[in-house]
């Protein structure tokens, strides 16, 4: 039987984890997403911003590589008409508009260290159709930038 795995943003002050709820004491900040993205879309390796250059000369191209370092990485997820609360989305607003925050983030699998991407690190809109409905529907993407892989 698989079970499913909860999305969390947690403060850092107790460690990675992959049940940050399960800790004891509890984070200060802990946010599960009410439905993971299980009906949209969840890239953990989004790609890299890229470090280096192509450039043209007159003999052909000089290519320069710098690698990839860690926090070259993002983490990508949306949803579209997700059963998601007012309150969550507060609470996902309310982290993202930390100014360089930093928070834990787990899909139950892995667990990163990461920062809102600036702009557009979250996007949501609630949809009105429901809305007339009494219920709380959005669409919501979400953009991550990886400062440490930890688990």
């Amino acid at each position: 039987m698989v079970t499913q795995k909860d999305f969390y943003f947690y403060s850092t002050e107790r460690g990675a984890s992959l049940t940050p709820a399960a800790l004891d004491p509890a984070p200060a900040t802990l946010v599960k997403l009410d439905q993971p993205p299980i009906f949209g879309n969840y890239d953990f390796d989004a790609g890299n911003t890229g470090r280096g250059s192509v450039i043209p000369t007159l003999g052909g191209n000089v290519i320069q590589d710098f690698g990839v370092v860690v926090s070259d990485g993002r983490i990508s997820f949306s949803e579209t008409d997700a059963n998601i609360s007012a309150t969550n989305i507060a609470a996902i607003k309310a982290i993202h508009d930390v100014v360089d925050g930093q928070y834990y983030f787990t899909d139950g699998f892995r667990a990163w260290k990461v920062q809102f991407v600036r702009p557009n690190g979250l996007k949501y809109r609630k949809n009105l159709f429901w809305e007339q409905h009494g219920q709380d529907v959005y669409s919501y993407e979400i953009n991550l930038i990886v400062i440490e892989k930890t688990i």
